[in-house]
């Protein structure tokens, strides 16, 4: 059962870092109001949402790659991965590549 209860980056950070799958993860959003689009992926990256909080200037951008695992980024704007918008770490400061991707549970 979803909470509702994504409000503030942290909120998704903390999920994210506790383990969490795709499905819980979309679920939890919805239940709490963010707004999902399509993403663009890549051969590599595969297929996309990017969840845009209707609260906050920050974004989720869940990607689920060919082999059909899935990652998650947090970004400090609206557009996912925008220029100029950089990818979060789990303390919520932009980070290198190794500390922003957050593996989903399968």
């Amino acid at each position: 059962m979803s909470s509702g209860n994504i409000l503030a980056v942290t909120d998704v950070l903390n999920f994210l870092v506790s383990g969490i799958d795709k499905i819980t993860l979309e679920t939890e959003l919805t239940a709490s109001g963010w707004i999902s689009t399509p993403a663009r992926g890549g051969s590599k990256s595969g297929a996309g949402t990017i969840w845009t909080s209707p609260n906050t200037p920050y974004s989720v951008r869940i990607m689920t790659q060919p082999d059909g695992s899935s990652y998650a980024r947090v970004y400090n704007g609206p557009g996912g991965g925008a220029p100029a918008e950089q990818p979060l770490n789990p303390s919520g400061k932009p980070g290198s590549r190794g500390d922003t991707h957050f593996i989903l549970l399968p």
